[in-house]
């Protein structure tokens, strides 16, 4: 979480960094620390901040079901070159509150699945209707994202719902108006 002090923002104890590839290693890092603050204070909001290239959809996935388990929202703020599963997180980000850094870029390009090729069928289907709910676009939009690796700048990810903001620093629920 942060607070706004002197136009500054003063990063506190309730951020979940997910930095480099998202591996099972980051993945359960990441889950960790929203169980425990979720554990903590379940009213309070929390920040993600992604700086990622992508990982396992697996992983990603494993992360959002966290996050929908937990009653604290999750706002996201995207900075870097963000991939597959780092882009379908931080669009399931709480909406209203889903911030790019202006030079951030997405795209929607996957690692694959180790010894799991065969599968990857069955997470673009569930991908799709993941991030289908969290742009309120159309699936086969969606699917067309997934099957060709789309990419998007900032302003182009804002246009296609999967942030809100653009900025240089991010939204906190109840410190900041979107």
């Amino acid at each position: 979480m942060g607070r706004r002090s002197t136009g500054k923002l003063v990063t506190t104890g309730r951020s979940i960094p997910i930095r480099g590839p998202i591996t099972k290693m980051v993945s359960s890092s990441c889950i960790a620390r929203l169980l425990v603050m979720a554990a903590e204070d379940q009213q309070s909001p929390m920040l993600a901040y992604i700086n990622s290239p992508g990982g396992l959809a697996s992983e990603a996935l494993r992360i959002i079901s966290t996050m929908d388990g937990i009653r604290s929202s999750v706002a996201t703020f995207c900075q870097g070159r963000l991939g597959g599963a780092a882009t379908v997180i931080a669009a399931h980000g709480l909406r209203g509150f889903r911030v790019a850094n202006p030079a951030a870029m997405f795209s929607f390009q996957f690692d694959p699945e180790p010894r799991r090729h065969e599968s990857l069928e069955s997470y673009f289907r569930l991908l799709t209707e993941i991030i289908a709910g969290d742009t309120r676009q159309n699936p086969d939009t969606v699917r067309n994202w997934l099957q060709n690796g789309v990419e998007f700048t900032a302003q182009a990810a804002q246009a296609s719902g999967l942030v809100d903001q653009i900025s240089a620093e991010p939204l906190i629920p109840g410190q900041t108006k979107p």
